[in-house]
């Protein structure tokens, strides 16, 4: 994967998880092309630059639990 494909799938996260549209993590890593370990890894990723990542069991979904965007 290339820094150029690598900031799209992290921008792609970034959507799904600002719409609250994951769905499991299986679920989303199968959405985004991935596995559930490159997955974990990647969210690991967006912790790292300042994401606080929580999952809703209600709705089935990561979710923000601060303001952050990937999208500066």
């Amino acid at each position: 994967m290339t820094f150029i494909e690598h900031l799209e799938l992290l921008r792609r996260m970034d959507g799904l998880i600002h719409h609250k549209a994951t769905g499991r993590y299986d679920a989303f890593a199968g959405r985004i092309g991935i596995s559930v370990a490159s997955l974990f890894r990647r969210l690991d990723e967006l912790k790292t630059l300042g994401a606080e990542i929580e999952y809703c069991h209600r709705r089935q979904s990561y979710y923000y639990s601060n303001a952050f965007s990937f999208r500066h």
